[in-house]
C-alpha cells in the first residue's frame, strides 16, 4: 500500500483537531517546534511527526502505539501571518494555510484534565514553556534540538542535541534510513520529494545555504535531500540556489508590518526562577532600516509599549542583514525594562561588550539613535557575526538568573 503524503497526513491530523481530541480514548503525540515558530521548527516538526506516523519502521521502535500524531506550530493562529516564508512553503509543498495546526486550537480542543494520555516530542527546543510547559512538562518523551542544553528531560529517548546549524539536520540524520535510497528504489515518489523540499528549505536558511554556521551534519542532510530533489535531473545546483533565494525573499518581506508586528513576529521569551523575564525579538532588516521607517521616538515607545505587554524586565532586539556595501551585518539593542532587571542588564552589557564585540552606534551614523546609559538603553553594531540568538540568549540568561 502507498504511504501517505505529507499533505494527507497532516490534513488527517487537523480534521482530528478539529472533530475534538478531548474525546479521543487513546494516547496522543504532541510534536511541536520553539515558540518562535520559524521555519526550523515547523519543518522539522512536521517531517518528524509525519515520518513517526506514516512511516513508523523508521523510528527506531520507540514512539509508537498513538492513536494521533499531531505537529504543533507553538504560536497562536493570528500569528501566522507574520512568517511571510512559511506562506512561501506551503504554497510550494501544495499544503493548505488552514491544514497547519496552530497552539490556541490544540489547546482548545484536548482535555487538559487528561495529559497523562498525552506525549510530547520536543523539536528546535529543549525546554516546554508557558501554557505547554505548565500541561505537559512531565510528558516530554524525546528531543532533537540544536540550542544550548538545559539539561532537562534526562529520560527522553532520544535526547539528541548538538550544535548543527539546522535542527532539521538532526531529523534528516535521525531518519537517514528513510532518506537513503534504498538498493532497489528505481525511482523516487513525488511524496518523498516533497519530504525532502521540506526538510531542505530551513537548513538553508540556517545555514545562508552552507555559507554560514553549517556543520558537516548539515552538509549530508542537503546532499541527501538534493540527491531525493533532483534524482537524476540536471541543475540541481541551480535549484538549491534558486529554493533559497525565493525563500529569503520571502523571508525579508516585511515592509508592511508594524513595529509591534516586527517585534513579535521572530520573539522568544524566558521567565527564570527568579522570577525574572527576558525577551529577544529578531529582525531580517537592520537596526538603521527600522528606526528609519518608524522614527526613533516612536521605536522607543513601541519597545516599552512591548516591554510592558510582555511584563519584561529586559529586552533584547536583534537583526541580521546584507549591507550593500559591507555585506553580511547584526546589530544589537538592549534595554532595561524594569527596575529588577536595572543591575542585571548593566552586567550583561558589559560582558557581551567584548563577547559580541560591540561597537557603539555614534551620532556620524546619521541614523538618530539615541543610546541612554542613564535610562539603560543602548545601540551596538555587533562585530563577531557568528554570535546568533542562540549564543546571546543563554549569556543574558544567566545574568538575569543572579
Amino acid at each position: 500500500m502507498t504511504a501517505k503524503s505529507v499533505q494527507q497526513f497532516l490534513a488527517a491530523a487537523r480534521a482530528a483537531v478539529r472533530r475534538g481530541l478531548k474525546s479521543t480514548s487513546g494516547k496522543i503525540l504532541l510534536v511541536m517546534g520553539n515558540e518562535s515558530a520559524d521555519l526550523d521548527s515547523f519543518a522539522s516538526s512536521l517531517v518528524f511527526a509525519y515520518l513517526t506516523d506514516s512511516h513508523a519502521q523508521y523510528t527506531r521502535g520507540k514512539l509508537t502505539g498513538y492513536d494521533n500524531i499531531i505537529p504543533i506550530l507553538n504560536i497562536p493562529r493570528e500569528e501566522v501571518s507574520l512568517r511571510p516564508e512559511l506562506h512561501y512553503m506551503l504554497a510550494r509543498l501544495r499544503i493548505p494555510e488552514s491544514d497547519i495546526i496552530c497552539k490556541d486550537e490544540l489547546l482548545s480542543s484536548i482535555d487538559r484534565s487528561k495529559t497523562d494520555k498525552v506525549d510530547v516530542v520536543l523539536l528546535d527546543h529543549n525546554n516546554l514553556l508557558s501554557d505547554f510547559g505548565d500541561l505537559f512538562g512531565k510528558n516530554v518523551v524525546a528531543i532533537l534540538d540544536h540550542h544550548a542544553d538545559e539539561g532537562l528531560y534526562k529520560s527522553a529517548e532520544p535526547r539528541i542535541i548538538a550544535p548543527v546549524g539546522s535542527c532539521t539536520s538532526l531529523v534528516v540524520n535521525y531518519f537517514a534510513d528513510y532518506f537513503r535510497p534504498s538498493p532497489d528504489e528505481f525511482s523516487v515518489s513525488d511524496e518523498k520529494k516533497d519530504v525532502a523540499r521540506l526538510a531542505l528549505g530551513p537548513i538553508l536558511v540556517d545555514t545562508a545555504n552552507l555559507t554560514s554556521k553549517e556543520t558537516q551534519e548539515d552538509k549530508d542532510a542537503v546532499a541527501i535531500l538534493m540527491k531525493i530533489i533532483s534524482s537524476g535531473i540536471a541543475g540541481a545546483s541551480d535549484e538549491q540556489e534558486g529554493y533559497y533565494g525565493e525563500l529569503m525573499t520571502a523571508k525579508r518581506s516585511i515592509d508592511s508590518f508594524g513595529l509591534r508586528d516586527i517585534l513579535r513576529k521572530d520573539y522568544k521569551e524566558w521567565l527564570e526562577d527568579n522570577g525574572v523575564r527576558v525577551g529577544i525579538s529578531s529582525s531580517v532588516k537592520s537596526l538603521a532600516w527600522t528606526v528609519k521607517k518608524f522614527e526613533w521616538n516612536e521605536f522607543n515607545k513601541g519597545i516599552d509599549s512591548w516591554a510592558k505587554e510582555r511584563k519584561l524586565d529586559a529586552f533584547v532586539f536583534m537583526d541580521s542583514f546584507q549591507d550593500p556595501k559591507e555585506g553580511y551585518r547584526r546589530d544589537l539593542l538592549i534595554a532595561v525594562c524594569s527596575e529588577k532587571g536595572d543591575a542585571r542588564v548593566r552586567k550583561f552589557v558589559d560582558a557581551a561588550e567584548s563577547e559580541f564585540e560591540l561597537e557603539p552606534f555614534s551620532e556620524k551614523d546619521g541614523l538618530g539613535i539615541q543610546n541612554n546609559d542613564q535610562e539603560g538603553l543602548w545601540c551596538f553594531k555587533q562585530l563577531n557575526l557568528k554570535a546568533s540568538r542562540k549564543q546571546v540568549a543563554p549569556l543574558i540568561r544567566q545574568f538575569m538568573q543572579e
